[in-house]
């Protein structure tokens, strides 16, 4: 049983995404030049047996945007700005770091976070020598083309047509930045040779899924109390609404709407703002042990 008697709440999202804008998602795992930035890439394998290398998005880059938009729910109703030490904030918005410490957690004292911060029941995480499992489940984005299709966590829906390969939907996109190292050059002025500093451009070529991009994937959550079911929604809905996807948002990449079907499951009507704020101060003295 869940909160105060409530039955544990199970489900799967299955999460339709369209590319608003171009997705950036580098492969820090190939030797690329400074200049030139590689999507991200896996090796499968085709329904005729061939091996394909095909641009997917990694479930850890997708569950760390949507822990990092439920911590930001979660820092409006808790108001702990500036109020936690360093481990609990990294555990919060990144899912911590595991290291010796002198004050390991117990069962016990795991279990009451968890209920007083549903954001760590949903996301686990590591902190005080421990690491706390979460009841989220995240599966990799995978682009929507006949290439893909059997990869699918379920058949994509009949809204429009299927790219034929892979390579339709990758595109590649160039900008220039400035060097910051200088450069002497020469000048004549009046007869007389000056030399002089100037900055000379780089070229950064990056590789991108292409706006309008279908994408799939799927979220299953096990045994959620009420609570953490509810902020699981709000998550949910602010990313299909207002979410993205990869890096380089602030330079414009990346932004996606996303529909999103739940299977066998009511909408939440537990208001999880109320409970978590109604034990805020035994929250944060938990969060304040967090080393």
């Amino acid at each position: 049983m869940g909160q105060q008697g409530a039955p544990l709440i199970s489900a799967v999202f299955d999460v339709d995404i369209t590319a608003l804008t171009s997705i950036v998602h580098r492969d820090d795992t190939r030797n690329t030049s400074s200049i030139q930035s590689l999507f991200r890439r896996e090796k499968v394998l085709t329904p005729a047996g061939e091996v394909a290398v095909v641009p997917i998005i990694s479930g850890n880059a997708w569950r760390g945007i949507l822990r990092r938009t439920g911590e930001t729910l979660l820092a409006d109703v808790l108001d702990y700005a500036g109020q936690l030490p360093p481990a609990a904030a990294h555990l919060l918005r990144n899912g911590g770091f595991l290291r010796k410490s002198t004050r390991e957690m117990t069962p016990e004292q795991e279990r009451e976070l968890k209920t007083l911060v549903p954001l760590i029941g949903l996301f686990g995480g590591a902190a005080n020598a421990r690491i706390m499992s979460g009841k989220l489940v995240v599966s990799k984005v995978v682009p929507i083309t006949a290439d893909t299709t059997h990869l699918l966590p379920t058949p994509p829906s009949a809204d429009g047509p299927v790219p034929a390969s892979i390579h339709t939907v990758l595109g590649q996109e160039s900008t220039s930045h400035l060097n910051d190292l200088q450069t002497d050059v020469s000048t004549e002025t009046d007869g007389q040779a000056v030399v002089g500093e100037a900055f000379s451009p780089i070229r950064l070529d990056t590789e991108t899924l292409i706006a309008g991009t279908r994408l799939a994937g799927q979220l299953r959550v096990t045994h959620a109390t009420p609570v953490e079911y509810a902020l699981l929604h709000d998550i949910l809905t602010v990313f299909a609404e207002a979410g993205h996807l990869g890096g380089r948002v602030a330079a414009g990449y990346g932004r996606i709407h996303a529909h999103i079907t739940t299977t066998h499951t009511p909408d939440p009507t537990t208001d999880w703002r109320t409970a978590v704020a109604g034990n805020r101060e035994a929250a944060l003295a938990a969060l304040a042990e967090l080393r």
